[in-house]
C-alpha cells in the first residue's frame, strides 16, 4: 500500500451542521476531525475495520479543539491530518482545517489509545507496524495534550439520560455527543453572545444506552473560562472532563 502520510479531506459546510448565527457548530467540527482521522487511519490499513478484525479498537481519550475562525454555511474546507508519535499505549494524532487559499481556521490536537476490544484493556502501540511516517516536528498546537484538573466546586448541574441516537458502532456514547450534551446544559445567553475560542476533553470511561448522568459545570479564574464535568450517577463514575475558553462575539 501506497504511504499516505498526511491524510486530507475537503468538506463543505451544509445548512444542519450550522448555529443559528450560520457557523459551523463545534460537533460539527469534531465530525469532521473523527471522519479525517477514520478515513486516513483506514486508508493506512490501520483503521476501524482493520484494526476490529484483531480484536483491537483506537479509543480517542483526549482531543482539543483551537478555533481560529468559524467556518460558515456553504463554505469549503481543507482538513489535513497526520500522525505526530506513537509512545508506549498512546498515538498522538493532530488537525489543521484550511480555506482555499491555506489560511487555518481550525487546529486540533488528539491521543488514541490502543484497546482489546473484548478485554478493554490497553494494548501497546508499537505491538504492531504502522506503514506511515511520523511527524514530531509538525505540531498543530505546539503544547501537550493534558490532563484536565478535578472540578472541586460545582456552580451548577444538570441531568441528561443517555438515548439512542446518542451511541456509535460500539454501542457506547460517540465522543462528538459529548459536547453536544456538555453544551446544551449552557445558558442560551451565553450561547447567543459568545462564541467558543478552544475547547479541551479528556474521555475518561464510557457512557451506555439509558445511563443517567450529571453533566456539571463550574467557572474558573480565568474570565469565560469554566470546567464541566460528566458523571454517572448509578456509581459516581467520572466519564469525562472538559474546559471550555468562551469569546465575545
Amino acid at each position: 500500500m501506497e504511504k499516505v502520510s498526511v491524510g486530507i479531506e475537503n468538506y463543505k459546510v451544509r445548512s444542519y451542521q450550522m448555529d443559528m448565527k450560520g457557523r459551523l457548530t463545534l460537533t460539527g467540527i469534531a465530525g469532521y476531525l473523527q471522519e479525517s482521522a477514520g478515513n486516513h487511519a483506514h486508508d493506512m490499513g490501520f483503521g476501524f475495520v482493520q484494526m476490529s478484525k484483531s480484536g483491537l479498537i483506537w479509543v480517542l481519550t483526549r482531543l482539543k479543539i483551537l478555533v481560529h475562525q468559524y467556518p460558515h454555511w456553504t463554505d469549503e474546507i481543507k482538513a489535513e491530518t497526520w500522525v505526530v508519535n506513537c509512545e508506549k499505549f498512546f498515538s498522538r494524532r493532530d488537525f489543521e482545517f484550511k480555506t482555499s487559499s491555506g489560511e487555518v481556521l481550525i487546529s486540533a490536537i488528539s491521543g488514541w489509545m490502543l484497546v482489546d476490544i473484548k478485554a478493554k484493556r490497553p494494548q501497546l502501540v508499537d505491538s504492531f507496524s504502522m506503514n506511515i511516517d511520523f511527524f514530531p516536528e509538525r505540531l498543530a498546537i505546539n503544547e501537550d495534550i493534558n490532563k484536565i484538573q478535578e472540578l472541586k466546586n460545582p456552580d451548577s448541574e444538570q441531568l441528561y439520560k443517555v438515548i439512542y441516537s446518542d451511541l456509535d458502532v460500539v454501542n457506547h456514547v460517540n465522543n462528538t455527543q459529548y459536547l453536544r450534551i456538555i453544551l446544551d446544559t449552557q445558558p442560551f445567553e451565553l450561547r447567543s453572545n459568545y462564541h467558543i475560542k478552544s475547547f479541551e476533553i479528556n474521555y475518561i470511561a464510557e457512557a451506555l444506552m439509558n445511563d443517567e448522568l450529571k453533566v456539571l459545570t463550574q467557572k474558573l479564574d480565568s474570565e469565560f473560562q469554566f470546567i464541566h464535568e460528566i458523571r454517572r450517577i448509578s456509581d459516581q463514575k467520572i466519564i469525562c472532563r472538559a474546559i471550555i475558553q468562551w469569546e465575545k462575539d
